[in-house]
């Protein structure tokens, strides 16, 4: 059977049609993929023991078979006077999903009270090539048990 010029130059042609159309979609799918770790911190932390704690949600997300550590702040102007307090958590679980974490922060001078304060949560995650440090920090409302 014998090829003519017509048709090689017809495969040709719908064969870059169909890599002009695949490779656009295949880097768009990549471009929607999800970052390899995150850190959330809640809007709200619960008062407790008369403002001797506070605590805080945090849901974390990272690879699975990586190392995570996340450390939470939580600062409050309380009379004119700064409340602040920080926790950390070692070995945080990394699953490959979200996981739902509370951070129990403890001032170090002055009682949390109700009200408005400023959060912050970071989030380092290691795997055996590389770290990185997120961040999520915003105003905290914190409320009564």
């Amino acid at each position: 059977m014998k090829i003519t010029k017509p048709l090689v130059g017809a495969a040709v042609i719908g064969v870059g049609a169909v890599l002009a159309f695949a490779v656009p979609a295949g880097a768009a799918v990549s471009a929607q993929s999800p970052p390899s770790a995150s850190v959330r911190l809640g809007a709200k932390a619960t008062l407790d023991a008369n403002g001797a704690v506070v605590f805080a949600p945090v849901t974390i997300a990272c690879r699975t078979g990586s190392s995570a550590f996340l450390t939470v702040r939580v600062t409050e102007n309380v009379g004119g006077q700064i409340a602040s307090g920080e926790t950390s958590v070692f070995g945080a679980e990394c699953t490959g999903g979200k996981v739902k974490l509370t951070a129990a922060v403890t001032p170090t001078q002055r009682a949390f009270r109700k009200g408005v304060a400023f959060g912050q949560a970071y989030l380092s995650v290691c795997d055996p090539f590389s770290c990185q440090l997120l961040v999520d920090q915003h105003n905290v409302d914190i409320v009564k048990k």
